[in-house]
């Protein structure tokens, strides 16, 4: 069972992201049903209670899900002014506390489904051959989106497989649509392939300080070619990054990258000397290939966040509305573009989807309290991925924890002004980089392993 739950993750995953980052519906609909039916046959094991038992994490998850199934309660009539707020349209003829049942509906299978790839990476994480492959099954992927991205860039050629695209046609987008989000998934994907770079790094260090004699030694060895496979792998990632010419995704991972080195600098100053040549490697790459585009979209940043004018910034504020007219409970998970007609005082001729701030978003989802629990507990997940750097024993997943942290660094600065946790496919890689943080091998529980139906 553990390998079946461990091809279908790696299935769901890479239908979610070359499926347009999983903004095809009918898709990503398989991948729901996909991994959703794969954890119902892993709790219907002989063992799958007892594997649920053991595993982390099910309080908030639990408390979000019911949030999600109050707001899709139907509730008496005399309750409902208790939930609804005088700008919202008709409430009386509600029955629900979300004002749009069908788009939260929608929006709980694709959490359900993130929940799932959470809970199935830490059973895969029990056995550090499977980790392996799923973390290098990442980073693969993520290679093939980047160097698919720098086609696009370098050639002019902007299409999706068959699919002609409309916008962003001078940037890297991969299979995604918008620049952001292929800088989103990345981002992500990049310290999780700095974390394979550090890992063999160690591997041909050894213990203690090498002299340069014995370095060439090893660096004639097996491993060394492994070091510089993903060393260059990295340098793609990040060069696909910098020409989706996304400034957000640009700035998160230049952030999660410092964290990263500065990091892993704290132990055998390895984070200074591959930080260099990590950083001079890329830079040489990007001034090669000509970085003149992507310096100009940082010039005019301050008219993206200005009050005045239509902006990220005047979004915020009719999402600041939203959230003191549902504080508690939020006005329904996906219901953002449906309530946020009612506030918007810019963009008027145009359709606002999103809140350009995760954070902003899901409080006015799910109401304070829900925001808060998940956000919460994503900083004790990259805590705890900070605390296995420095205790485990194992290198390998000493590295992968690092790398987990790089990319939790990313995605939660990334989401101060953009939507990434609602792409489907980024949701689901991000919830499985918190699955991968949570994981622990069997080498290193204290207790029984946790066990499941070959």
């Amino acid at each position: 069972m553990v390998r079946t739950a461990e091809v279908a993750l790696m299935v769901g995953i890479l239908c979610a992201v070359l499926a347009f980052g999983g903004a095809d519906a009918g898709t990503f609909a398989l991948v729901e049903v996909l991994l959703l039916g794969v954890s119902a046959l892993v709790v219907a094991s002989p063992h799958g209670f007892g594997a649920l038992r053991r595993l982390k994490g099910f309080a908030v998850p639990a408390f979000l899900v019911a949030i999600v199934l109050l707001q899709l309660c139907p509730l008496p009539r005399f309750l409902l002014p208790l939930f609804a707020h005088p700008l919202d349209r008709e409430p009386v003829s509600q029955r629900t506390m979300t004002l749009a049942p069908y788009d939260t509906r929608s929006q709980f299978l694709i959490l359900l489904t993130c929940l799932a790839g959470f809970y199935l990476v830490q059973i895969i994480g029990q056995e550090k051959n499977r980790m392996r492959r799923l973390i290098t099954f990442l980073v693969a992927l993520g290679a093939f989106e980047s160097i698919y991205g720098l086609i696009q860039y370098l050639t002019g050629w902007q299409m999706i497989f068959t699919y002609a695209k409309k916008y962003d046609l001078e940037e890297a987008t991969g299979t995604y649509v918008n620049r952001n989000h292929f800088a989103g998934f990345l981002e992500m994907i990049l310290p999780l392939a700095l974390a394979l770079v550090l890992y063999e790094y160690w591997k041909l260090r050894g213990n203690g300080r090498q002299s340069f004699a014995r370095l060439k030694t090893r660096a004639s060895r097996q491993g060394f070619p492994r070091f510089i496979f993903f060393l260059f792998v990295a340098i793609m990632l990040f060069a696909g990054l910098i020409f989706s010419r996304s400034r957000m995704g640009i700035i998160a991972s230049a952030a999660s990258i410092l964290v990263f080195f500065g990091v892993a600098s704290l132990q055998r100053k390895t984070g200074l000397l591959l930080s260099g040549v990590f950083i001079v490697l890329s830079v040489a790459l990007a001034g090669w290939i000509g970085a003149r585009s992507v310096v100009g979209r940082f010039e005019n940043v301050s008219r993206e966040y200005t009050v005045k004018n239509e902006s990220r910034l005047s979004i915020w504020q009719g999402a600041g509305t939203l959230i003191r007219n549902h504080p508690w409970l939020g006005a329904g998970l996906g219901t953002f573009p449906i309530v946020y007609t009612e506030v918007q005082a810019t963009f008027l001729t145009q359709f606002v989807n999103h809140a350009h701030n995760d954070y902003l978003e899901i409080a006015s989802d799910l109401g304070i309290p829900a925001a808060l629990c998940l956000f919460i507990s994503i900083l004790f997940v990259l805590a705890r991925a900070f605390r296995d750097f420095f205790r485990k024993e194992s290198r390998f997943e000493r590295a992968v924890a690092l790398g987990c942290a790089g990319s939790i660094v990313a995605i939660l600065l990334h989401s101060l002004a953009d939507f990434n946790l609602h792409i489907p496919a980024n949701a689901l890689v991000f919830s499985v980089v918190l699955g991968v943080a949570m994981s622990r091998s069997r080498e290193n529980r204290n207790q029984g392993s946790v066990e499941v139906a070959a």
